[in-house]
């Protein structure tokens, strides 16, 4: 292969088959490098009835992809002396409770998903509800010893850094990540003024069988969202940008956003995958799957 032109060739080949194969109607790929963008193309159509493409500025909503914004700002605060990730909730939530048989949750447990509590909902809109209706669940394993997926859990993180820093999540993110990194493109959360920018999303046309290439998609459910489990809208580009942060280990074009040590904790593997959950044979670290492929450490999310 003589250039990465050609490379690109074959990258824009593979994906117009890919999203032919699962019916998707629209994406937008960055590639980086450590140093800085080096492609960002876009496919389809972000509203397939208006006939609208993806375009450059497309945003996207990136789900669970936002946990490790939440994980850096807490770093953030743990650089800082402000906060001890081992010291139980309710040292910063007084009011914080999951009847429980086990030592108390810690910060640790909750970006670890290890605080054996329950998974929580993608559409609760309201993080300090959430957070308090867990008095009336059970903690079901004692904390750091099992694996279990919790978009509460960082909800609680969320409230947790609210309550530290006096300010809404969607400030925190603002100042203390999007603003450094200049990702003057991304939304901290998703709301209705948000939609007009926003790809439309979509969910297969039926849910009571397969849903071959050939069958039509409709519009998935609209919801606002503020929370600390998955409210950030971003583009490609922007998110190309974070990337760079996460292979410089916590330094930004203009410097730290999270010590080297705090970069290390995020990529420490603390618990694996149990079979059923997650990538064989990986694990989680804070706001981060990471496993081993070929001998090469990787890193990402799901959202």
């Amino acid at each position: 292969m003589s250039s990465l032109g050609d490379a690109f060739a074959l990258l824009d080949a593979y994906v117009e088959q890919q999203m032919c194969a699962a019916n998707t109607p629209g994406m937008a790929i960055a590639l980086t490098d450590r140093d800085g963008l080096l492609r960002s193309s876009t496919y389809g159509y972000a509203d397939v009835a208006a006939q609208t493409p993806v375009a450059s500025d497309t945003l996207f909503e990136i789900g669970s992809v936002s946990k490790s914004f939440t994980a850096i700002a807490l770093l953030q605060l743990r650089d800082a002396g402000k906060l001890d990730l081992h010291a139980p909730v309710t040292h910063y939530l007084p009011w914080f409770h999951v009847p429980s048989r086990y030592q108390p949750i810690t910060l640790h447990h909750l970006l670890s998903h290890t605080a054996g509590i329950i998974s929580g909902t993608d559409f609760s809109t309201e993080a300090r509800y959430e957070v308090w209706a867990l008095r009336e669940t059970e903690a079901t394993a004692p904390p750091g010893t099992f694996y279990h997926y919790s978009n509460v859990g960082y909800k609680v993180l969320g409230v947790v850094l609210e309550e530290v820093l006096g300010q809404s999540y969607e400030q925190i993110l603002q100042e203390r990540i999007l603003d450094p990194l200049g990702m003057s493109s991304t939304e901290p959360v998703i709301t209705h003024e948000t939609r007009r920018q926003l790809a439309l999303g979509y969910r297969p046309y039926y849910d009571d069988r397969p849903s071959p290439a050939d069958q039509p998609v409709a519009p998935a459910t609209w919801f606002e969202t503020a929370t600390a489990d998955g409210s950030i809208a971003s583009t490609a580009a922007d998110l190309a940008t974070y990337l760079r942060l996460l292979i410089h280990r916590g330094r930004g074009p203009c410097g730290r956003l999270i010590s080297e040590d705090s970069s290390r904790l995020m990529t420490r593997p603390v618990i694996p995958f149990p079979e059923d959950e997650g990538e064989p044979g990986g694990f989680y670290g804070y706001g981060l799957d990471v496993s081993d492929v070929h001998e090469h450490t990787v890193v990402g999310h799901s959202g």
